[in-house]
């Protein structure tokens, strides 16, 4: 069965690797934040990868599973923190990450990256995603350098926004193969989204605006509303 996930991360990755011609038979795969109802390791399955999910949310993980059973599959994914990865040193090949590690504080982002690479092979690739602070909304309260806290359907949130080459300083043990800035516009959704329904969507504490702020921004939304990351590709070196 081909499963079809509407993710350009997963087949910008997916294009990079098939044109350096690697080959994908048994290479061992982790992703980082694994859950959800269209997992994507699903894609790397089909394509004989030996697949690992980790994931912190036991109803993505649920929700993976349903996918799992459903279509004759057996992805690996566990509950656990990305920033204590519950694989040896130079475990995998691969690992793939998109649009987890943006609910982490910038220090334990470092964390999880440094997980990333211990868990790697020597010339294993890692591909990875940063939030742009051009994202919009940024949402929130800032409470740190580009860490941003916001309160929605009764939990409290980090995101964490960075600048277009503040990154890289991350990626100090890494070979930065690839980067890319990606810009999602949602303008059909929300041209067709009523006043009343734009103004319900984001609650006081999550946007940052005051309520009449947002009101005013509403003629704007196609405009506005995007999402914005940095990907990266990068190589594990030999020490």
């Amino acid at each position: 069965m081909a499963v079809n996930i509407g993710q350009p991360s997963l087949c910008s990755f997916l294009a990079y690797m098939y044109r350096a011609g690697i080959e994908f038979d048994g290479k061992k795969i982790l992703e980082c934040g694994a859950g959800g109802s269209i997992p994507p390791l699903s894609l790397f399955y089909e394509r004989g990868f030996e697949t690992y999910g980790i994931d912190i949310d036991d109803k993505q993980i649920e929700r993976a599973a349903t996918f799992e059973r459903e279509n004759g599959m057996s992805l690996n994914i566990i509950k656990a923190d990305m920033q204590e990865i519950p694989f040896d040193d130079g475990f995998f090949d691969v690992v793939y990450e998109c649009q987890a590690m943006c609910h982490l504080t910038k220090k334990d982002i470092r964390q999880t990256i440094a997980e990333m690479h211990r868990v790697l092979k020597v010339d294993g690739l890692c591909y990875m995603t940063f939030m742009s602070r051009d994202h919009w909304p940024l949402g929130g309260k800032e409470i740190a350098d580009g860490e941003f806290q916001s309160h929605y359907e009764g939990v409290d949130y980090v995101h964490s926004f960075f600048f277009d080459d503040e990154p890289e300083g991350l990626l100090t043990d890494f070979e930065i193969l690839r980067k890319a800035k990606q810009s999602i516009l949602y303008a059909r959704e929300w041209a067709e989204m009523s006043e009343d329904d734009w103004m319900d969507w984001y609650s006081d504490d999550w946007t940052g605006f005051t309520r009449d702020r947002w009101r005013a921004l509403y003629p704007e939304r196609t405009k506005n509303r995007r999402m914005e990351f940095l990907e990266y590709i990068v190589k594990k070196g030999g020490r």
